[in-house]
Formats: C-alpha cells, sequence, structure tokens
C-alpha cells in the first residue's frame, strides 16, 4: 500500500496527533524497493510488514442482530491472519439470532480455514469470568454484562488480551462493503508499522459516508462526528496560544490500539467510548494532569489518523433521537466533565445541548458513567474462569484447548509462583515468628502471587497458619507426603487422591501406620536409642520443640511421615539412620529433629504443582525460598532458588545449582528475598 508522506503533527505533553493521511494506492505493487522509502508525496508499505502485523492483531466485531448477508461480508472482509472476535448482543430466544451468527461463522471458517472467538455478551459465564477477575463495573444489577457498545468492545478487549495479541482493532458489522472492512485492517497495520511508540492508536476517517436520499449521495462528514470534532479541537486549542483542527476522527468506532495502551485507559458506558479513549490518553499522558504512567510518558503515545478510499456504507437510522441523545451527548459529556476542561469549553457544549435538547444554561450536563482501565483486573483469573467454555466459544470448537498454552491471560509477564518452607524461612529459627516478613508476604498477596508453603509442617499446622496469614494458595505438607489444592482453585481439572470437605488431596507419600509399623521395627533392632512425636506427649513435644500446646498438639496430626528424636550420640544416631534406611524409609534433617517418610518428595510435589499452574496460566517463574538441606529438592526444581541464612547466620552448603544467597536469617531474609527478587524480577 502506498500512504501520504508524513503530514503535520501536534504536541500535548508525551502524546503526539497526527494530521489525517489519506491512503494514495490500495496495491503498491512488490517490485519497488523496501517499505518505509518515501518520496516527496508518498510512503510505501510492503504487504509482508502489513501481514506480519495482521497475525499479532485481534478484530473485535460487535454484532447486534444485523443482517445475516452484511454479516457474512464483514467476515469476508477481515484479512487471513487476523483473529476475529465475535460480541454479539443479538436477540436470543424463540427466534435465535446469535445461533444464527454462530452458524454463518462455523461455515466461513470451515470454508477458509480460519480460526475465531464467538461470545454472547449476556452469557451468564463471560459475566463470571469479567466478576472473577475483578472488573464488575460493566456488570448490571441482574449480574450480567451490561446492554452497550462499550461493555461489548471491553469483552473483546478482555478475549484478545487472553489470546496474547498485541493489537486490538474494532469494525462496526452494519458495514455493507466487504472491501472497506479490508481496507480498515490495513490501515491499523499501516498504522503500527509508521509508530515508534508501543502505545499507539490507530483512527479511520472514511473519505465518505453515503446516504440514500433519492439517490445515492456521498456525504463528507456525519452530523455527530462534526460536532464532536468541533468541541474536542476547541478544547485542545485551549490548551495552547494557536487554534487547532487536528481531531478528525472523535466518533471513530473503526480504531485500533495496542493492547498494551488499551488496557491502561479509562473508558465511557455506550456510545461514548470513542471519544473518552482520547480524553484518556490527554489526561494521563498529556501533562493536563499528573502523570499517570512514567515509563509510558518516557515512550510516547502516538494517535494515528488515516483517510480510506473506501466510503462507509450502512443502514441507514432515520432515529435523529438515538443520534443525538445516545451518541453525540454522551460525546460531549466526556469533554464537559474531563477534570482538564476549562469554562470556555464548557459554555459551547452547554449551548450546543441546549440547542439540540432544551437544555437550561443553568442546568449541568448529565454525566456519562467512566470505566476504570481493564488493567486493574486479573487476566489470568479471567482466562481460568472461562477454560471449561474454550470449547463452545471457539470456532472450530476446540482449537482453544489444543492452544491453551498460548493463553495467559496476560500477553507480556509470566505468572509468578513462590514456594516456601516454613521453619526457619518464614519462620524464625528459634522464635516461630513471621512478624518480618508480614509486609512482604502483604505485598505477594496483593499482586495476586500464589505463596505455596512446602514444610515439614502437618496439614493441622499449615492450616493454622495459613488462616493466620490468610494464605489460600495451594500447599505442600510433610515434607512432600501430600499436596493440599483448595476446590474451585484451578478450574481445569486434575487427578488427586481423594478429597475432603474443602481440599483435594494428591498423596505422594505412604501413610502414617505404614511409616511406624517400620520404625516399631527399627526400635525392636536396637542400633541406638529414638523417640517419636507419636510416643510423646503434648507437653513433651512442646518442650523439646519449643511450640506452644496449641502446635504441639498440632504436630502430633502425623499422615504421612514421623518425627524422630534421637537421644544417643553421634555413633548412636547414624546406626538408627542406617537402619531406617534399610526399612526401606527416608529421612531428611531439620535441623532439630528428623523426618522419616515413604515416598514424600519435596521436589516431586513442587513439578506436580506447576504442571497444574502451567496448565491453568500458561507461562510461569517460579521461586523457592528455604534454609536447609531438606530445602534442597524444593530449590532444584524451581527456577530461582533464594537461601536465607540459618540461626548462625550462615547459609547451608546445598547441592543446587546457583542458588541465590540472601542476608538474613529467617522471616528477615524472607522478606528482603521477595523485596529485591521476586517483586523486581519483571
Amino acid at each position: 500500500m502506498r500512504i501520504e508522506s508524513i503530514r503535520q503533527a501536534e504536541h500535548l505533553g508525551s502524546v503526539k496527533i497526527h494530521g489525517v493521511r489519506r491512503i494514495l494506492e490500495l496495491d503498491s505493487g512488490s517490485r519497488q524497493g523496501a517499505s518505509g522509502k518515501s518520496g516527496s508525496e508518498a510512503q510505501r508499505i510492503d504487504k509482508g510488514d502489513i501481514a506480519a502485523i495482521e497475525g499479532k492483531m485481534a478484530i473485535v466485531l460487535p454484532v447486534k442482530s444485523e443482517d445475516p448477508k452484511v454479516f457474512e461480508g464483514v467476515l469476508a472482509g477481515v484479512p487471513h491472519d487476523c483473529l476475529p472476535i465475535i460480541v454479539s448482543n443479538s436477540q436470543r430466544g424463540e427466534i435465535d439470532h446469535f445461533k444464527s451468527e454462530q452458524d454463518i461463522l462455523e461455515r466461513f471458517c470451515q470454508a477458509t480455514q480460519r480460526q475465531a472467538i464467538i461470545v454472547h455478551q449476556r452469557d451468564p459465564f463471560l459475566a463470571r469470568a469479567i466478576e472473577c477477575a475483578g472488573y464488575p463495573e460493566i456488570l448490571d444489577e441482574d449480574g450480567f454484562i451490561r446492554h452497550g457498545k462499550s461493555e461489548g468492545m471491553l469483552t473483546g478487549l478482555f478475549l484478545a488480551a487472553m489470546m496474547g495479541k498485541e493489537y486490538i482493532g474494532y469494525i462496526d458489522t452494519d458495514n455493507f462493503i466487504p472491501g472497506a472492512v479490508w481496507e480498515y485492517v490495513k490501515h491499523y497495520a499501516i498504522g503500527f508499522y509508521l509508530s515508534t511508540s508501543p502505545y499507539t492508536m490507530v483512527r479511520i476517517l472514511w473519505r465518505y459516508k453515503p446516504k440514500m436520499l433519492g439517490e445515492l449521495y456521498f456525504k463528507k462528514w456525519g452530523r455527530v462526528s462534526e460536532l464532536t470534532n468541533k468541541h474536542l479541537n476547541h478544547f485542545l486549542s485551549t490548551k495552547g496560544r494557536f487554534e487547532t483542527e487536528i481531531i478528525k476522527t472523535a466518533n471513530a468506532g473503526e480504531h485500533a490500539m495496542s493492547i498494551d495502551l488499551a488496557m491502561r485507559l479509562n473508558y465511557a458506558s455506550g456510545y461514548a467510548i470513542e471519544t473518552q479513549e482520547l480524553i484518556s490518553i490527554l489526561e494521563q499522558f498529556g501533562g493536563l494532569l499528573p502523570i499517570a504512567d512514567r515509563t509510558i510518558a518516557e515512550k510516547g503515545v502516538d494517535i494515528i489518523q488515516t483517510e480510506t478510499i473506501n466510503p462507509h456504507l450502512h443502514e441507514e437510522r432515520e432515529d435523529s433521537e438515538h443520534l443525538y441523545r445516545d451518541m453525540l451527548i454522551p460525546s460531549l459529556s466526556v469533554i464537559y466533565h474531563s477534570q482538564a476542561c476549562e469554562e470556555s469549553t464548557r459554555e459551547l457544549i452547554r449551548n450546543q445541548i441546549a440547542e439540540i435538547e432544551g437544555l437550561k444554561l443553568e442546568e449541568d450536563v448529565p454525566q456519562v458513567t467512566l470505566l476504570p482501565p481493564p488493567q486493574k483486573a486479573d487476566l489470568a483469573r479471567f482466562a481460568g474462569e472461562l477454560a471449561d467454555q474454550l470449547n463452545d466459544i471457539s470456532i472450530p470448537h476446540g482449537w482453544m484447548m489444543a492452544e491453551k498454552q498460548t493463553i495467559h491471560g496476560t500477553s507480556s509477564a509470566a505468572h509468578k509462583v513462590v514456594y516456601t518452607d516454613l521453619d526457619g524461612t518464614l519462620l524464625h529459627p528459634v522464635s516461630n515468628s513471621y512478624a518480618p516478613a508480614l509486609t512482604a508476604l502483604r505485598q505477594l498477596q496483593e499482586r495476586q502471587i500464589p505463596v505455596i508453603f512446602c514444610s515439614a509442617k502437618t496439614h493441622a499446622e499449615q492450616t493454622e497458619l495459613r488462616r493466620e496469614l490468610e494464605v489460600k494458595d495451594p500447599f505442600i505438607v510433610e515434607n512432600g507426603g501430600a499436596i493440599f489444592v483448595p476446590k474451585d482453585y484451578f478450574r481445569l481439572p486434575f487427578t488427586y487422591t481423594k478429597a475432603n470437605q474443602v481440599e483435594y488431596v494428591i498423596e505422594l507419600g505412604a501413610l502414617y501406620d505404614d511409616i511406624k509399623q517400620r520404625l516399631k521395627l527399627v526400635a525392636e533392632s536396637g542400633p541406638g536409642r529414638f523417640t517419636t512425636f507419636g510416643d510423646m506427649s503434648i507437653e513433651e513435644i512442646a518442650q523439646v520443640s519449643g511450640l506452644n500446646l496449641r502446635m504441639a498438639q498440632l504436630a502430633k496430626e502425623r499422615e504421612y511421615s514421623e518425627t524422630v528424636v534421637m537421644q544417643g550420640d553421634k555413633r548412636e544416631t547414624e546406626s538408627v539412620l542406617d537402619a531406617i534406611t534399610k526399612q526401606g524409609l527416608s529421612w531428611v534433617f531439620g535441623g532439630r529433629f528428623y523426618e522419616v517418610s515413604l515416598g514424600a518428595d519435596k521436589g516431586k510435589a513442587v513439578k506436580i504443582l506447576n504442571e497444574l499452574y502451567r496448565m491453568n496460566y500458561g507461562q510461569i517463574v517460579t521461586y523457592g525460598l528455604g534454609d536447609g538441606q531438606n530445602d534442597a529438592p524444593l530449590l532444584a526444581a524451581v527456577h530461582h532458588a533464594l537461601l536465607v541464612q540459618n540461626a548462625d547466620k550462615r547459609w547451608s552448603n546445598l547441592k543446587v545449582k546457583d542458588p541465590i544467597k540472601v542476608k538474613d536469617i529467617g522471616p528477615s531474609g524472607w522478606s528482603r528475598a521477595v523485596s529485591e527478587w521476586v517483586l523486581k524480577s519483571p
């Protein structure tokens, strides 16, 4: 394609608004040099460069009971490498337009070997996923996604981000000309190609918007666009000394954004969304208000406007009340109520609305509901909530399940997971206090980073500690004897051994009775003196461990291991351990006592949970925190092994590749490890 060479641009803070550039040639050939080659009048963009961007782009098509033939034409116009996402708000019930749209899409994808996503805006599972992700602002009082264009567009944004797309484009599905749809997407790709910023918006100006007035009349402007452009340009003109008419696309329904920009904008409900997008960019990054994000401000935001060759022809609606009440007034409202809008623009808007609506000048302009940036939502949770529906919303059915490893819930960052030992790590080796680690733990929880206890402690002990710390993630007990996963934590099914009222249990180690019977044989063979927690009273356990009576009682409730307290000298201890090994048991030294088990394995337990997280969240990056020899299997099974100092302020010598040695003992070292490694990593 060939586009006009660079036109004038206006700067407002970190925002660069480009003047409208016209497409001069839809096909510029294949033998005229590389992309970007410019003459005095035109710049050529290579087909391959356009196609590369289209492969990273989702095209959202909001549908509401459109003519089936028109819908088919719009689908045909979307370039093959883009992912179509259809968000329907069509009639359902006895006459089910949505079912027809599903059938049309299925036939289209089968014939063209395409993949697509289709959802209905009012589907309850979609509302539940949005709510669980922490974005209830688009739900109505009945718990469904509200009717409205903005709400449908945001639904499409969530789905595009879930699929890891870099760009998102919007196209209305009432367009009679498939070639125009095709051209819009080419404009989007050209805009992203030309931009030097990762935070880019491309907005389309139709060359003509034809109307049927007895005969086909090619009108240059729509009335709503004309008025909104006028007042938005006045708003901009008041920010400097020179009048401007740079904005020509205030109500551009056909527009596209980089996902990184789209996730950071405030939106408006209904038909005010396109104008509010511009207002949000200007407010956050135009220097009119305090800068919202310094990183974006440094890179800048590009607003690129292009003019089409194809006209925008759609069914003409005679309902002028809809145009003014539902489209124009909300668009003017978001300008009027902007914190950066000054009184002269507000007065012009009041006069304009008074002329249309008979609004008295002393009355205020009705305010549109504003919606927070979607980046506040947990997209990984959104993806997890939709896991059971992937087969139904994907066309052809099942392709999203087959490629679920690409569904990360975020386009740029892996899901972090933290595994931690307890005694001597999160808990102080002498006092058992976790107080120094509490702030860092809360920071992990605020960022929704799972914190998984992986310890010699029993299910009862860890349940008590998890209750105190409000930790709700899975946990590994008795040095890998079993994994406990809260019910409804993972959305995809997995294999487990048994279940209790609140958790699924994956058992790896032999049961306590088997271990106890083998230890009895060791005692009868008489190699040395020892006792076990099972043979001791609660008071005795409290005395030797330093635990209070409550925690001593919980420590006695063992299911997959036994705690052995040695009573003889070093030679006797070695003899007992040798006899334990000959009985097929394993042992690890926890600093004061020996933990004996059969089949328990911290490393294996961590690997199983890693796989469950990958299945449900896609890419993960794992961190392990420990202090002693019994933590080596845990630390060997994670990406980043973090070793805190033990009670004598030394680091244990572990057979773990390149552990990160963190200064400070117990919870103080734990806090430092989280702050300096987990939270600061990208």
